[in-house]
């Protein structure tokens, strides 16, 4: 009779092990199956579409019709409003404190010798007393005061630029200041301006935009391999905004964004006349200097808008254009009043 080896008794111990014959029956049944495998063919068989050519050819045109949606509408722009209005103010004061530490590595704060810090105080005062007193009818200043407000100026080298940070920061380049040589009216429309930025939320949108389909297609085709606890949609996007925290001070934003912006400022220089209460009293920053910031701006970039402003916020010619006709659709009365 053959002598059994160490080998020999190791399978066969392995072999009468009745957890191992347990776990070897159940590992194709416990392996979790991408959910979009399940309910699409579900779907498809509701539609009358039972053919595999043509159930590819159905999700083919549900997904461009998606896409069609979301490139060519303004529904990614709803949906991430959605998300975001559930994200308290205090999340983008967080976010904006994490992304202030990369910009300032990059572009470390230097003195302010132009007086961004007070104005932006100003144009803050302003915006919260339009609150209080009901003046703001667009409300869009009826969160200014949960803001954590921080305006600086920062070393850049060649880089005419300003930054509006999630929570309440902004920055200005002290190239720009230099270069082009701001009025403080001016100034006050640039600070109003990436004041906007902060008001709409326009970083944490874009960030939101650029995950929610790659976070909804991870969900179309999850399978969860090591079989961990899968997390949830609030958890995913939240993650995305905190792992954009290093580049949110250089991201580009849109056409859209930029009119939004230049409509805030508008709005916050245009309530400069009209807040005096007692002590409060506010210099008047006349709305017009937002239309001759970005004329500066243009001039400056020679008519090509082939500077470092252009590339975060473009569309300069044609908001000057929207700002003008803005102006001229003003009646008498109104224009008075930024006269006195």
């Amino acid at each position: 009779m053959r002598r059994r080896t160490r080998e020999d008794q190791s399978f066969n111990k392995q072999r009468r092990n009745p957890y191992n014959d347990y776990r070897s029956r159940t590992d194709d049944h416990n392996r979790v199956i991408p959910t979009a495998s399940i309910w699409f063919p579900v779907l498809t068989s509701k539609l009358g579409i039972k053919s595999k050519r043509q159930q590819e050819l159905f999700l083919v045109a549900c997904i461009a019709i998606v896409l069609f949606l979301w490139y060519m509408t303004p529904l990614s722009d709803y949906c991430a409003s959605l998300i975001l209005w559930t994200v308290p103010v205090e999340s983008d004061v967080a976010l904006g404190r994490e992304s202030l530490l990369s910009l300032e590595r990059k572009y470390p704060q230097v003195p302010d010798r132009w007086g961004v810090k007070s104005i932006g105080s100003e144009l803050v005062k302003s915006g919260r007393i339009s609150a209080e007193v009901g003046r703001d009818e667009n409300h869009l200043f009826d969160n200014i005061h949960l803001y954590h407000w921080d305006f600086g100026v920062v070393h850049a080298p060649q880089v005419v630029n300003a930054f509006a940070l999630p929570g309440g920061v902004v920055r200005v380049t002290d190239t720009l200041l230099r270069v082009l040589d701001l009025t403080d009216g001016e100034l006050a429309a640039l600070i109003g301006h990436e004041m906007g930025h902060v008001l709409h939320r326009h970083s944490q949108k874009r960030v939101v935009k650029n995950r929610l389909l790659t976070t909804i297609w991870e969900a179309f085709t999850f399978d969860d391999e090591d079989n961990t606890i899968e997390k949830s949609f609030g958890q995913a996007v939240g993650e995305g905004l905190w792992k954009s925290a290093s580049f949110l001070g250089d991201m580009a934003f849109s056409r859209a964004d930029e009119y939004q912006a230049d409509e805030v400022a508008w709005d916050i220089l245009a309530s400069t006349y009209s807040n005096y209460h007692g002590q409060r009293y506010i210099r008047h920053y006349h709305p017009r200097n937002v239309r001759r910031l970005l004329e500066k701006l243009w001039d400056f970039q020679g008519g090509f808008g082939s500077t470092t402003w252009e590339s975060t916020h473009p569309g300069t010619k044609d908001r000057i254009k929207a700002l003008e006709e803005k102006w001229d659709k003003l009646n008498f009365f109104d224009k008075r009043k930024f006269t006195l």
